[in-house]
């Protein structure tokens, strides 16, 4: 007998149901409910952090003034900007039906959803650091984790994306790093326009095919709808927005690079140390712009800015040493920097 793929479309939801529903949908399926696959549109905008991510990431004051609430989710990733422009999907399995593996997981929840956007005439594939693109852009952020005994990936159909918001709500303190954190959205993430129904009616053929398993419409249990409501109540609370403690800075320790991740590969950073300042875009492992700030250099700042861009970024310290010690200055804040825990 052939197994189900439960389906749930939710339709239009508040912020806080567009992320409680899916939660819920992860507790039924670790309590032995059929593999779903859901969808949900927000109706006014949010922003969502990833659970092991800093509040501190995020512009609260600037959310406040602007009605958008903040809320956390229970799988990873930076903060992001959600809005109505975007259908969300989440496929969900019981974590013995995926392999162990992060990157094999992944391969095999991403794979679907790029053979949906092919057939909805998207020309989009899973590149190499399994992001789904088209050229260079990512059509797609996803985010996936592993809640009681069930796995879970979402993802968007962007529609329509507001660039300049998205990287507004990011608590972002230095001006130039913001304006390349804006201009790299702008090239590199990407709305996709197509019809959301024929998309869904894609992702759901696609999805059935890939799991071997037969899609039927279904409701939430009630397990699951007591889930929700629990959700509900943990995800508005102080407590749960505040996110898991963190380690505390060592004593005199220096501040680390406030790093912005726009895709995998592309990123900016900014950083000050001993009086130096420094901004820059990364994108695929080199700095493409930069914006330095050190005394001592006698004019030398736009040499220096030149020196650097387009190298790699492990390069970077060897070629600021030579303009003596206000290079080696700047050398010092760029190391704060580290891809690895983007």
């Amino acid at each position: 007998m052939v197994e189900t793929l439960r389906v749930i479309d939710f339709g239009e939801n508040s912020p806080l149901r567009s992320q409680t529903l899916w939660h819920g949908i992860a507790y039924g399926v670790s309590a032995g409910e059929a593999a779903t696959l859901s969808f949900t549109r927000p109706v006014t905008p949010y922003v969502c952090i990833g659970y092991h991510r800093g509040i501190d990431e995020v512009d609260q004051d600037y959310c406040r003034q602007n009605a958008l609430p903040v809320l956390r989710r229970m799988v990873g990733g930076g903060p992001v900007y959600l809005d109505k422009g975007q259908l969300f999907f989440q496929i969900c399995l019981a974590a013995r039906a995926v392999p162990a593996a992060r990157r094999q997981a992944l391969r095999m929840l991403l794979e679907p959803a790029v053979t949906a956007f092919r057939t909805v005439g998207v020309p989009a594939s899973l590149d190499d650091e399994l992001e789904i693109c088209v050229g260079d852009r990512k059509i797609c952020g996803h985010g996936a984790g592993q809640i009681d005994d069930a796995v879970v990936l979402c993802g968007n159909l962007i529609e329509t994306f507001d660039h300049d918001r998205a990287a507004r709500v990011l608590a972002i303190a230095d001006p130039a790093q913001r304006g390349q954190t804006l201009a790299l959205m702008r090239r590199f993430v990407a709305a996709t326009p197509v019809d959301p129904a024929r998309f869904q009616a894609a992702m759901i053929s696609s999805y059935a095919a890939a799991l071997g398993l037969v899609a039927a419409a279904g409701e939430l249990t009630g397990l699951e709808r007591t889930a929700v409501e629990e959700l509900d109540e943990k995800f508005e609370s102080a407590a749960w927005l505040a996110g898991p403690d963190r380690p505390a800075p060592r004593a005199g320790a220096e501040p680390r690079a406030r790093q912005v991740k726009v895709r995998a590969g592309v990123w900016t950073f900014a950083a000050k140390r001993d009086g130096a300042e420094v901004a820059a875009s990364i994108v695929r492992g080199s700095v493409e712009q930069v914006r330095l700030r050190v005394g001592g250099l006698n004019g030398s700042t736009r040499e220096a800015e030149r020196a650097i861009r387009g190298i790699p970024l492990h390069s970077v310290a060897q070629v600021l040493g030579g303009f003596g010690e206000p290079g080696r200055r700047l050398a010092a804040a760029f190391v704060t920097a580290e891809a690895g825990r983007l």
